[in-house]
């Protein structure tokens, strides 16, 4: 079985094709990222969308790692207007998604920031806990 067949499809099905699926570790965020880019960029995302993406990408990618059993997916893809972006993981999920990323972190406070930062970045913002793991969907419009 690959890494990508271990994680389960949270998504609707889209009007669009995938523009980009991949399952990552720790060693690919760069890759990720350029990937992310490269897609965003065909997809017709300019500035200052594009860097929004970008950070909203990797933070989650990150949380996927550092939270989610030491890898992810991510999807990205175009759909009514939107570039929509989903990572899922097969962590142990999160407690509390009404409240997750709603609420700013003290800057003297270590870590937790993210969510709150993605949230910031996107037009829109969904978690989906599963069994197992947790899928975050973004859409940030064009």
């Amino acid at each position: 079985m690959t890494g990508a067949d271990q994680f389960q499809d949270p998504s609707p099905a889209v009007a669009e094709p995938t523009g980009l699926d991949t399952v990552f570790v720790a060693d690919d965020l760069y890759s990720l990222r350029a990937a992310v880019a490269a897609h965003a960029g065909e997809f017709g995302l300019a500035e200052p969308g594009l860097g929004r993406l970008l950070v909203v990408a990797t933070e989650l990618a990150t949380n996927a790692i550092r939270h989610g059993g030491g890898k992810g997916r991510l999807r990205l893809w175009r759909h009514d207007g939107s570039i929509v972006c989903q990572v899922s993981d097969d962590g142990p999920g999160i407690a509390d998604t009404a409240s997750a990323g709603m609420s700013q972190v003290p800057l003297s406070t270590e870590g937790g920031r993210g969510l709150w930062v993605v949230r910031q970045f996107t037009d829109e913002m969904t978690i989906t806990v599963q069994d197992p793991g947790t899928s975050i969907t973004v859409k940030i419009l064009l």
